[in-house]
């Protein structure tokens, strides 16, 4: 009784979620649930950023007491993604970080896309070694509401084997069906509802390779993951948490974090 109750809740939020998408502004966004902009950050400042995330993984001493280490080996114990390592409220370790957040020009620029106004409600920078073992399969971070997030990448990766960002297209508006089927299966296995991978699409995936300093906007609603032929150079991204204004306020940010 208690998952049939949260299938239709899911159910009703996915209805709920075609009136959302009908009001952001027609273009790339709303047809694909992602979109890019290139050289969105300077290349010297993405070296700094990868340098001072090196110098706080060699010695956690030089972590600001206001951030923290999230590494997810331990958190899913050694059984998905065990080369990603992220150091969340990243802009603590840099005031020039912080100053481009005050800046809005990220917020205002993705605002621009959906429509709708954005709380930031954190980023963190994600070190992700090689690793074709154990990536976790294509998921969303969340069923509707969507939530939001802007990745942009400190080193280039320019091919698959470098780990780029990987979507299947649409998904967040024309998979509806299957992400509930995938929900179903997931409550009736005691999995996290979030597994999209035992019912996906027949459309090709797309990777999203680029060069250190661009940007890409996605909704997490999308069927995405992160690429399984990951097999040469540590790819260093920034990653903005992004949620709808009108749904907060919020709790505070939390993920990742030891309690």
């Amino acid at each position: 009784m208690n998952n049939l109750k949260r299938i239709i809740g899911f159910s009703l939020r996915e209805i709920i979620d075609i009136f959302f998408w009908f009001k952001v502004p027609q273009g790339n966004f709303k047809k694909d649930g992602v979109a890019t902009v290139k050289n969105f950050l300077d290349k010297e400042l993405c070296d700094e950023l990868k340098n001072i995330a090196d110098k706080i993984f060699e010695d956690k001493s030089n972590l600001s007491p206001d951030s923290w280490i999230n590494e997810r080996e331990k958190e899913t114990e050694g059984k998905i993604d065990t080369k990603v390592k992220a150091i969340f409220s990243f802009e603590k370790n840099s005031e020039v970080l912080e100053q481009f957040i005050n800046s809005n020009l990220l917020q205002e620029t993705f605002e621009k896309e959906l429509g709708y106004e954005l709380v930031l409600r954190n980023c963190c920078l994600q070190y992700d070694e090689p690793d074709t073992f154990t990536k976790r399969s294509f998921h969303t971070d969340n069923n509707p509401p969507p939530s939001f997030k802007a990745f942009i990448y400190l080193t280039d990766v320019d091919d698959l084997i470098n780990g780029p960002f990987t979507v299947i297209k649409g998904t967040h508006k024309k998979a509806r069906y299957l992400r509930i089927k995938n929900v179903i299966y997931n409550l009736r296995n005691n999995l996290p509802t979030t597994n999209m991978d035992n019912f996906v699409p027949e459309i090709e995936e797309t990777a999203f390779c680029g060069k250190k300093g661009d940007l890409i906007m996605s909704t997490q609603t999308l069927f995405h993951r992160g690429n399984p032929q990951h097999a040469e150079k540590t790819r260093y991204v920034l990653i903005f948490y992004f949620s709808l204004k009108k749904h907060g306020p919020y709790p505070e940010f939390n993920l990742g974090k030891t309690s």
